[in-house]
């Protein structure tokens, strides 16, 4: 049996933990979860629409630009196209030259053996956990409090509020930032899930005594998460607002937001190919 069931079984029926290490391993149980997300992006379909904004180093704005992709059914294949660009449709020289792209990636897929196709899948989910494996010090590297309960998209969540642990040393120069990291997180009550998180730096990072770069006070990350389906939750939206400096030259302070909508399953974008 899984040793989490019984904090499963608690979470499920509403009854609060009581000790820290409670919170801690509904933390740990909620990346779980986390680490299925791209996974379960991949069966979907959906409309991503990105804006960035730059900043000077006084805050004032500098640039700001959007873009809207669809994400679609194609040939049997999900693909990402890029629909608008500041509001605008994208030309049509433009748009011709990327579908090209797409049409040159489809008939690559299409030449891929199911094996080939499920190999190279499996080496991409490979590379992401690799990429990811920082965030499994989450859990250690933060105390967590209960602050409350809140609604969250018409579901009940714990909150948590999160601070350093005291005496916590990171083991990749990525989790540094834990270490100057504070902030909330929402877990679903009637499932082991991230509901939304807003964490910020309340100081700033070095990485590599400074050399390789610098994390500064008030990067701010935000993200909420939706249930779409029974045991499917994925993004709905995330902002980063960061300041950084890269390898003691090139600083940059900018803000992406991200959101997600209109998410169709493939088997529902596929009966509709049909005509059923």
């Amino acid at each position: 049996m899984n040793a989490l069931m019984p904090l499963v079984l608690l979470v499920g029926h509403g009854i609060q933990a009581e000790t820290p290490d409670d919170f801690r391993s509904r933390v740990r149980q909620t990346l779980a979860g986390l680490e299925q997300t791209d996974r379960r992006l991949g069966d979907y379909g959906f409309v991503r629409a990105v804006e960035r904004k730059e900043f000077s180093s006084n805050g004032a704005l500098r640039s700001q630009h959007s873009w809207l992709f669809h994400r679609e059914l194609r040939d049997g294949f999900l693909v990402s196209h890029l629909i608008e660009r500041d509001g605008k449709g994208i030309p049509e020289e433009e748009r011709r030259a990327n579908d090209q792209i797409i049409a040159k990636r489809l008939a690559e897929l299409k030449a891929m053996t199911p094996e080939q196709r499920r190999k190279e899948e499996e080496e991409n989910r490979k590379r992401a956990a690799e990429n990811n494996a920082w965030l499994n010090e989450l859990p250690d590297a933060l105390d967590y409090k209960l602050a409350g309960e809140e609604m969250v998209n018409g579901r009940p969540a714990w909150v948590l509020s999160c601070e350093p642990s005291k005496g916590y040393r990171a083991k990749t120069l990525r989790a540094r930032v834990f270490e100057k990291m504070r902030g909330r997180v929402w877990i679903d009550k009637q499932e082991p899930e991230l509901a939304r998180a807003d964490v910020e730096m309340f100081d700033t990072v070095s990485i590599g005594w400074g050399m390789l770069g610098r994390i500064e006070k008030g990067t701010r990350f935000f993200i909420q998460r939706t249930r779409v389906a029974k045991d499917q939750w994925l993004p709905e939206a995330q902002t980063l607002r960061f300041s950084a400096r890269m390898l003691l030259f090139k600083s940059q302070h900018s803000e992406v937001t991200t959101r997600f909508s209109n998410f169709r399953h493939r088997s529902e974008l596929e009966g509709v190919a049909s005509g059923k």
